[in-house]
Formats: structure tokens, sequence, C-alpha cells
């Protein structure tokens, strides 16, 4: 999951959770996350070299504070991660909020990355789906 699936991420971590106590229903959702990965095993992430496209980042938040991002360059998938927030938060604004400087975080580093060997990027765009989060960005006040 961690170095070629990103798709099933969630799920096999919200799975692993459940082995403690582990349900039929548990065992079927195991079942579909199988025959999903039989179905989609000739699937593969193709870069196109040739789009001139920067680096891209968009984080959605599910319930109980989850993040989740992904980035984006020449439209393949560079990095992602799905985790729980370290922090309480004690609005859907912040937890959005938290996700965005996680976000930030990664493509500073991504683009230092490149830098270093020399591969100029351009500069990242970041997309987010909460309003509250995207004014406060905008507006630190």
């Amino acid at each position: 999951m961690i170095g070629s699936h990103p798709d099933i991420g969630f799920s096999v971590v919200r799975l692993a959770q459940q082995m403690a106590n582990f349900l039929n229903e548990h065992y079927q959702a195991k079942l579909y996350l199988c025959r999903y990965l039989l179905n989609t095993c000739k699937y593969q992430i193709v870069y196109n070299g040739l789009s001139n496209k920067s680096v891209v980042a968009q984080d959605s938040e599910s319930h109980k504070s989850i993040t989740d991002y992904f980035t984006l360059m020449a439209y393949g998938v560079t990095s992602w991660m799905s985790c729980q927030q370290k922090i309480v938060a004690l609005s859907s604004t912040e937890v959005e909020y938290m996700a965005l400087s996680d976000c930030s975080c990664q493509l500073v580093w991504t683009r230092n990355l490149f830098n270093k060997v020399s591969f100029n990027v351009p500069t990242p765009h970041i997309y987010g789906n909460n309003l509250g989060s995207l004014f406060w960005k905008s507006n630190p006040i």
C-alpha cells in the first residue's frame, strides 16, 4: 500500500484497526479490497513530461480528523499521505487548515529536493475544499 497503492491506504488502515475484533462485515470489506486489487493490477501511473505542469497538491478531510492529501507532477502522483491528525481540532475549518499546513510542508520539501538536483519546479499550487481554511490562509489575522 505505501509504495504502490495510495488508493487503498485508508481502507487498509481501517481494516488493520479492526484486527482484534474482526467481524463478518470486515471480512467482506477485505474480500472487496482483494477483488479491487485483482481488477486494477494492470493500472499504472503515467507521467506526462511534455505537459510542463507544476507540482499540485490537493487535500481532503474525512470524519474523525483524518488528513489525506496527494501531490501531482506532470499529471502523476509523486507523494501522498493519509493519517490521523495529532491535535484535536475544534472545528472542521481548523482540521482543514492543519491539513493544508501539512501539505504545504510536503510541497516545500519536494520543491527543495527538485531544486537540489537542478530541476527547476514552478511555484506549487494548493487546492483545498474548505472555504474557512482558505480564508484563514489568505488572511492570517
